[in-house]
């Protein structure tokens, strides 16, 4: 008995160390692919972080087909989307990815925090009043946690309107690559589409956040995070598509 429990015991070692090994091996091919994006233009206009979020809503009525890691999904454009503001905490690591990947893991490969408005003036002010993480839990949501000292200079309310966690997923792989180069404290604009995800049997995956205001776990972003599909990113003076 004690020898089969043996051999139970390092079969089950001999298992796991082969499925980490493997998505280890999966996220050094999921970042080679990626490194290296080439920049589709360069620009003089500069990066205007003093205004909210510009969205004009669609009639959701648009749908595509997007090629997730391992299954497709489809995509109901909800709204045209632009954010420009500065990162202030960004997710691109979700553990072992093979291991703990949920659909919506499968589609959605990065998470940034976006601050603009008077937060976005200052990041000596901001980071002495503030600190942001974004991060996914053990129960797998994806979330911004956030927190503010006694001194801060803005109020809760005002914190919660200019400030945006954002899961993207690229329209192609340069546009993916751009968002992988993206550094916290970089000033970006980040353009696209708002978009609700099923599968590709319409079952819902998540619907998107369509205000900056609805901060409520029950509200239609599940707290405020949107989901956007990302054509064009602007690091800079750089820009990629």
């Amino acid at each position: 008995m004690d020898e089969s429990f043996e051999w139970f015991c390092k079969i089950c070692l001999i298992i796991f160390i082969i499925i980490c090994l493997n998505s280890m091996l999966g996220d050094l091919v999921f970042w080679a692919s990626y490194s290296f994006p080439k920049i589709t233009e360069t620009t003089t206009h500069i990066i205007d972080t003093s205004k909210d979020p510009i969205q004009n809503n669609l009639d959701g009525k648009k749908y595509i087909i997007a090629k997730g890691e391992k299954q497709d999904y489809a995509l109901n454009f909800m709204a045209e989307y632009s954010i420009s503001g500065m990162v202030v905490a960004k997710n691109s690591n979700f553990w072992f990815r093979d291991i703990m990947r949920s659909k919506f893991d499968d589609l959605y490969l990065i998470d940034f925090g976006i601050v603009w408005g008077d937060l976005a003036k200052d990041k000596k002010i901001l980071y002495k009043h503030m600190k942001f993480k974004s991060a996914k839990t053990l129960g797998q949501a994806r979330m911004l946690t956030w927190r503010w000292n006694a001194g801060c200079p803005w109020d809760g309310s005002y914190i919660r309107a200019h400030l945006s966690h954002t899961h993207m997923t690229p329209a192609n792989a340069n546009v993916m690559g751009a968002l992988l180069k993206i550094k916290k404290n970089n000033i970006v604009k980040i353009d696209g589409y708002l978009v609700d995800t099923y599968t590709d049997k319409s079952e819902l995956i998540a619907h998107t956040s369509m205000s900056r205001t609805d901060n409520d776990p029950t509200s239609r972003g599940s707290g405020s995070c949107e989901e956007m599909y990302v054509t064009q990113v602007q690091i800079g003076d750089k820009i990629y598509k």
